[in-house]
C-alpha cells in the first residue's frame, strides 16, 4: 500500500500541484503524506492549497531556481551538472532520499503534473523499485529513455544514491538512465494505466486510432469510469492547462471529453470536472 508521496514544485507548477492535490484526497481514504522540495517564494503558496492529509516541505530546496522556468534553466549551466535544468531534475534523487529516510515502507515519486483518476495503485511484495514505460517508438526510446521520470517508487534506500551517480552518464537527464538504475534490484513495472501521457498515443509503436480503440468506459464507484485495455485508468500525466501545445492540448480535450460523460454517473467524477474547469 502506497502511502507517501514525493514532488518537486516551484511556482510554474502550482497549477499543476493543486490538480495533484485535489485528486490524491479525492480518490484515497486516507490521503497520502506529500514530502515537497520547493523555495522560499512558492512554499507561502503551496501552504494556501487545500489537502486533507500532511504536506511536508523543504522550503528553501529550490531556492537556486527560483522563477526559472525549464527553457531558462536548460540556457544556463548548472553547478552540478551540465546545465541547470539537468541540477533541477536531479533533486528528485536527494528528494527521494530525504523522503525513505521518513517513509521506510517505500514511497511513489509524482511529477506534479500527475492526475489520479482512481485509488493509488498496489503493489506486489518484494519490489525494491517500480517504474512506468513510456511505450513510445524505439527512436524516441532511444532519445528519451525506456522509463518515464515522473512516475516511480522506491523502497531501497540505496536506490536513489545510485540514481544521481548515473545521472552524470545519462543520455537524458535523470529519466535516461533509469534503465540502469533497475539492474541488480527486484523491479516492477506499472501496467499502461498508470501514468498515461500524450506520448503514449503520439508515439506510442501503435498507430493512435489502435491505441485509442483500448479506450472505454467501466463503470465504478471507485474509479472515474474511464478504462484502457478494460481496466481502470488510475492515472494521467498532463498539464491540465496547457493551450499552446496541441499533443497536450489534444490528449486533454479527450480525456475531459470521457469524465464530462462519465460524471452522470459517478459523483467524484463529477467533482474532478467541476474542479479542472474552476480554476
Amino acid at each position: 500500500m502506497i502511502t507517501a508521496i514525493a514532488s518537486l514544485a516551484n511556482e510554474h507548477a502550482i497549477d499543476d500541484l493543486k490538480v495533484l492535490l485535489f485528486t490524491l484526497a479525492l480518490w484515497n481514504k486516507e490521503p497520502p503524506t506529500v514530502y515537497l522540495f520547493t523555495d522560499t517564494r512558492t512554499a507561502p503558496l503551496i501552504k494556501s492549497i487545500p489537502y486533507a492529509g500532511r504536506v511536508i516541505m523543504q522550503e528553501d530546496r529550490l531556492n537556486p531556481y527560483a522563477t526559472l522556468n525549464r527553457k531558462q534553466m536548460e540556457s544556463r549551466p548548472g553547478t552540478h551538472f551540465k546545465t541547470l535544468f539537468a541540477d533541477f531534475t536531479a533533486e528528485k534523487t536527494d528528494l527521494m532520499e530525504w523522503a525513505l529516510s521518513e517513509e521506510p515502507r517505500g514511497v511513489l515519486f509524482c511529477d506534479a503534473d500527475i492526475c489520479h483518476l482512481g485509488p493509488l495503485p498496489e503493489l506486489p511484495d518484494g519490489v525494491d523499485l517500480a517504474l512506468s514505460p513510456h511505450m513510445i517508438r524505439p527512436q524516441d526510446t532511444a532519445r528519451f529513455g525506456i522509463y518515464n521520470a515522473g512516475f516511480l517508487w522506491i523502497k531501497d534506500p540505496s536506490l536513489p544514491g545510485k540514481w544521481k551517480e548515473l545521472c552524470k552518464t545519462s543520455r537524458f537527464f535523470e529519466q535516461g538512465c533509469l534503465d540502469d538504475l533497475a539492474q541488480g534490484y527486484s523491479l516492477y513495472e506499472f501496467p499502461v494505466q498508470n501514468n498515461y501521457g500524450w506520448w503514449r498515443l503520439w508515439q506510442g509503436i501503435e498507430t493512435p486510432p489502435t491505441l485509442l480503440e483500448r479506450w472505454g468506459v467501466l463503470r465504478s464507484t471507485e474509479t472515474s469510469g474511464i478504462a484502457v485495455e478494460r481496466s481502470p485508468l488510475l492515472s494521467v500525466h498532463t498539464h491540465w492547462y496547457e493551450k499552446m501545445d496541441p499533443p497536450t492540448h489534444h490528449f486533454n480535450m479527450m480525456v475531459l471529453s470521457y469524465l464530462k460523460k462519465l460524471a452522470a454517473y459517478q459523483p467524484k467524477t463529477k467533482k474532478l470536472v467541476a474542479f479542472l474547469e474552476s480554476i
